[in-house]
């Protein structure tokens, strides 16, 4: 029997994606839009994305990316990376100075690149929406706008900024302005489409990250769980991400803290962040031995830990705003076959709820869920971990999402071709 040929895509057009904190290869984080465009490559489409290396969550830049301007192919894609300065977890004015500095860079280096068919923007930070329109005057092209976090109230959630400040005002005003000029709004949940309509969208569409399914590798996870001192019977919940104010992992000290010694249960931390050595400070007590904080770790040392947990954590501080949003992270732990707990209301509590993890509101209630995941048998875990694949795959899976991007991209085309 003759092996099917692979489906050749005609050629479909050129994207180009201005978006600050995409990972380079190997280093930590998830990235959502690199599985959207590797897809789009492959059905035909020319992508370049304009970057910048230094990573969101460690703040640093690999050895060989440390100039001031760089490009690469990453599975099809064209990535075009510029210098930004350090000190984003630092202080306040090093990240506006951050911001500010990509914004002017990104612009520099989109100008060389090649006449895209479309300009997507993706803001957070918000300096980055102005290029929407700046490129797509210079180009002669449309623009979308992604909204991934709503900005500036999602900065006043963190304390950032006051909202009876001028600051505030001014950045509202801007929001509102870019995004009254957009012709089409992203937002990756349908959250997040209220309160873009308060900014003046006219127009949005939903584009939810992607569930990557990865096979079960028993192998992986003995030597994972061996290297790390954890036994097989121990329930492992892992938390992966970026370790910030706004991440709340106070509430998961308070609920480690309130577990009975016999409960076999492990909690490892992996990222970093702005809180992270306030969190190393809280967690080298005697009594948070359960605790294991971890070094950031790229996409091969995320797979390991993946592989060797048992349920996902996904922990914000209680604020509204993030009721309506849905980190990669989470998708990621669906992906792996874990379900996941989470301590946000909303569109995160319905997905856990669905893929066979639980909600909770308090400290104490994630305490006691800890100790009850701890006292199910492996074979339950296991099952739940296939609910949360199966159902992570029938909502967010590859094909579905990357068509709804397609579609809409061909869209605007065909809306500017007809006037």
């Amino acid at each position: 029997m003759r092996r099917a040929e692979p489906k050749q895509w005609p050629e479909r057009g050129r994207l180009l994606c201005v978006y600050q904190h995409a990972p380079t290869p190997g280093a930590p984080g998830i990235y959502r839009h690199r599985r959207y465009f590797a897809e789009l490559v492959r059905r035909g489409w020319s992508v370049d994305v304009v970057s910048t290396p230094r990573n969101y969550m460690t703040g640093s830049v690999p050895a060989a990316y440390r100039k001031p301007f760089r490009s690469e192919t990453i599975e099809g894609i064209d990535h075009h990376w510029v210098w930004t300065p350090g000190g984003i977890h630092g202080s306040r004015r090093a990240r506006v100075v951050n911001y500010a500095a990509f914004a002017a860079a990104a612009a520099a280096r989109a100008l060389t690149l090649p006449r895209p068919d479309v300009v997507l923007v993706s803001s957070p930070p918000l300096p980055v929406a102005a290029l929407g329109p700046l490129l797509a005057l210079r180009f002669g092209c449309p623009w979308l706008l992604e909204i991934r976090d709503i900005w500036p109230e999602s900065a006043a959630s963190v304390g950032w900024l006051r909202t009876d400040g001028l600051t505030y005002e001014l950045l509202a005003r801007f929001a509102r302005s870019v995004t009254t000029r957009a012709p089409v709004v992203i937002v990756p949940t349908p959250g997040l489409e209220p309160l873009t309509r308060t900014h003046g969208a006219r127009r949005i569409r939903t584009l939810p990250g992607i569930v990557r399914p990865r096979p079960a590798d028993p192998g992986r996870r003995r030597l994972t769980r061996a290297r790390l001192g954890i036994g097989e019977q121990e329930c492992v919940f892992l938390y992966l991400g970026a370790i910030g104010v706004a991440n709340g992992l106070d509430a998961l000290v308070e609920a480690v803290e309130s577990l009975p010694a016999h409960v076999a249960a492990r909690v490892l931390v992996v990222g970093d962040g702005s809180a992270r050595r306030s969190f190393a400070e809280a967690v080298s007590a005697p009594r948070l031995d359960r605790i294991m904080l971890l070094a950031p770790v790229g996409q091969d040392g995320a797979a390991d830990l993946l592989a060797a947990a048992d349920v996902g954590l996904h922990l914000l501080r209680s604020d509204p705003i993030f009721a309506s949003a849905l980190p990669t992270k989470a998708l990621e732990y669906l992906g792996a076959g874990l379900p996941f707990v989470t301590t946000v209301p909303g569109l995160p509590s319905e997905v856990a709820v669905a893929g066979g993890g639980a909600a909770v509101s308090s400290p104490a209630e994630l305490g006691r869920e800890l100790a009850s995941w701890a006292a199910t048998s492996p074979e339950q875990r296991l099952e739940r971990g296939r609910q949360a694949l199966r159902y992570g795959l029938e909502e967010f899976g590859l094909e579905r999402s990357v068509a709804r991007l397609e579609a809409l991209l061909e869209e605007v085309l065909a809306e500017r071709r007809h006037g």
